[in-house]
């Protein structure tokens, strides 16, 4: 039999789908690039805001019109943190949740032999360890992206995923090492390290994020290791210093700020203030030359006024934002915010979505340009339609070079000529 999986979300999702399509190739089943053709397709579900179950639905309905005889399962964090929700979609033959997800092989053997529907979803607040996945690659790739850790215990008033994810678990040091020791094996070059919560990484193991990227480090063909998104206020003095002290991790972190306004943070349930998190990329400046910052802007939170959203885009402004993820405010049922007064009409929130992006690019290009003639080490990954290999240096800058050589894999010198849209036109040094 065949399959194909479709993944929403994070790159956490993203992992583990790949964790779900090695098992299932492991274990005899044929991947799929066409979903009409397959025998099994795989939904690896996000729920952070309501766009991503109204893109779940429309999936499953195109779904059931061009493959009505396909068995579709549905996992992840929709059904996790609404299973009564999940219950009630038509046409899915399987529910699982997110701690039952890596047994795939097993459900569907199960169904398959059955042929009765399954809706398996235990209480995630009872997983307190990291699962027990085998990651590998067939697939000779640049950069790979390794989950270390699951589950968040902060409970931001918006956020749904402390439901669906449940309490932090962290992968241990020396699963960790086997991971890196498959990957590097397979060509790998770049790490990146990911969480649900990143930084939280090792609490539940007295370990701490920064032996992690000491492990991942010891592997002498990885030549690069970067972060995934981190928590402003867990990043201490202590683990800048220590961070630093590794040559190989990449110069670019991803700092969730969500608002530029106090107000507005507190209302967040956020655990830092705008002066606390210039103060920290501050820090992180000095300690790494050539630093570059990207983050997530959440707009129109309830209560935001025009002056809230000001503060936001001045926040944009100093800090120098490379890309700046910016979204709308979903209300979410069962969490705090969502009975909030103050509510903001989709409008304005529209309305300040397009300008934050408009002005966040702005900056970028600012930011730049700031590179422009500089030498910088690109590792390259894919080739485009035109014959331009594309890839990323350690401080995320996007580049495209052309070359008689096949450089997917390697890692060059780069002279930046020129800006391009949102990326840099390079020549070999």
């Amino acid at each position: 039999m065949n399959f194909s999986i479709i993944t929403f979300g994070c790159k956490v999702n993203q992992c583990e789908s790949d964790n779900i399509r090695f098992s299932m190739i492991k274990n005899g089943y044929e991947l799929s690039e066409n979903i009409q053709n397959s025998d099994i397709i795989i939904i690896n579900s996000c729920t952070v805001t309501a766009e991503s179950d109204r893109k779940l639905r429309q999936t499953i309905n195109r779904i059931k019109k061009t493959n009505p005889s396909g068995i579709i399962v549905l996992t992840g964090c929709m059904p996790q943190a609404f299973p009564e929700k999940a219950k009630k979609l038509l046409g899915i033959d399987i529910v699982i949740g997110n701690s039952e997800k890596h047994e795939m092989v097993s459900v569907l053997k199960n169904y398959l032999r059955n042929k009765v529907k399954i809706f398996e979803i235990n209480n995630i607040n009872n997983v307190f360890k990291f699962e027990k996945a085998t990651f590998d690659s067939r697939l000779q790739r640049s950069r790979a992206f390794l989950k270390i850790e699951d589950g968040c215990d902060r409970f931001c008033s918006y956020c749904i995923i402390p439901y669906a994810r449940g309490r932090v678990r962290s992968k241990n040091l020396e699963e960790i090492k086997k991971d890196i020791f498959n990957l590097s094996a397979n060509g790998y070059k770049e790490i990146v390290l990911v969480g649900i919560n990143l930084f939280s990484y090792g609490k539940d193991i007295n370990s701490d994020i920064c032996e992690a990227v000491k492990v991942v480090a010891e592997n002498p063909d990885i030549k690069r290791i970067r972060l995934g998104s981190l928590e402003p206020d867990l990043v201490s003095d202590e683990i800048i210093e220590k961070l630093s002290c590794e040559k190989k991790l990449c110069s670019q972190f991803h700092l969730s700020l969500q608002s530029g306004s106090d107000k507005i943070l507190k209302s967040m349930r956020r655990r830092y203030t705008s002066e606390e998190y210039l103060k920290l990329i501050k820090k992180l400046r000095d300690e790494f030359p050539d630093a570059t910052f990207t983050t997530d802007l959440m707009v129109g939170f309830p209560g935001e006024t025009e002056n809230d959203f000001e503060k936001s885009l001045e926040i944009i402004e100093k800090t120098e934002f490379l890309k700046v993820h910016v979204f709308p405010y979903s209300r979410r049922p069962g969490t705090l915010a969502d009975k909030y007064l103050g509510q903001i009409s989709k409008n304005v929130k529209t309305e300040r979505v397009k300008k934050a992006i408009e002005f966040s690019e702005k900056i970028s290009k600012m930011v730049l340009s700031k590179f422009i003639g500089k030498t910088l080490d690109v590792l390259f990954e894919t080739k485009d339609e035109n014959g331009f290999y594309e890839g990323y240096t350690s401080n995320y800058i996007y580049v495209k070079v052309k070359s008689d050589k096949d450089l997917i894999g390697n890692i060059e010198r780069v002279e930046l000529l020129k800006i391009d849209k949102n990326f840099c036109i390079g020549m070999l040094h």
